[in-house]
């Protein structure tokens, strides 16, 4: 009797169970589709006070970022121009801002769900992550001509090319 009451709670949890679980595996797999989105808990603004310029740095993950580093340039532009940073930071009168935004490529050591941590033993953080670094913009109040540094990395992280742009222009 107790063998047939656990056969039956078995097969009612292989039944339960392996459906969500192919469901969980669907929402953890890549459409291949390339997005961008801001690392939670990684904008960082300093040189306030007596400092002549505040500095802002945001930090951004492309999933499937394209292969063509023109694209990548373009696709990073684009992002740019639909999400202002320049807006969220006053400044003192005779201050100048810097901006920066830096784009990363998830892997292994930098997944999607990244979080900074500074734990005792065990700090993380994305200076950590400069392999996945793939694209870097900046400009300031001062030159607002936006500068790009656009990469091709291999796995380990070493360049295997780069390109410069200062806005359309392709640049030493």
């Amino acid at each position: 009797m107790i063998r047939a009451h656990a056969k039956v709670l078995a097969l009612i949890v292989g039944v339960l169970f392996v459906p969500l679980s192919l469901v969980g595996c669907a929402r953890n797999e890549d459409s291949g589709e390339t997005r961008i989105f801001e690392i939670e808990n990684t904008e960082e603004v300093f040189g306030k006070g007596d400092e002549v310029d505040v500095t802002v740095r945001k930090h951004y993950m492309i999933l499937n970022p394209p292969e063509d580093l023109t694209e990548l340039k373009e696709l990073v532009e684009e992002y740019g121009k639909e999400h202002p940073i320049e807006g969220g930071i006053d400044v003192a009168a005779g201050k100048s801002r810097l901006f920066h935004m830096y784009f990363y490529r998830e892997s292994d050591d930098l997944p999607r769900d990244w979080q900074p941590d500074e734990g005792y033993l065990n700090t993380d953080r994305l200076e950590h992550h400069k392999n996945d670094l793939i694209a870097a913009m900046r400009w300031s109040d001062v030159d607002p001509r936006k500068r790009y540094d656009i990469y091709d990395k291999s796995e380990d992280g070493k360049v295997v090319e780069r390109l410069r742009f200062v806005e359309d222009q392709l640049v030493g």
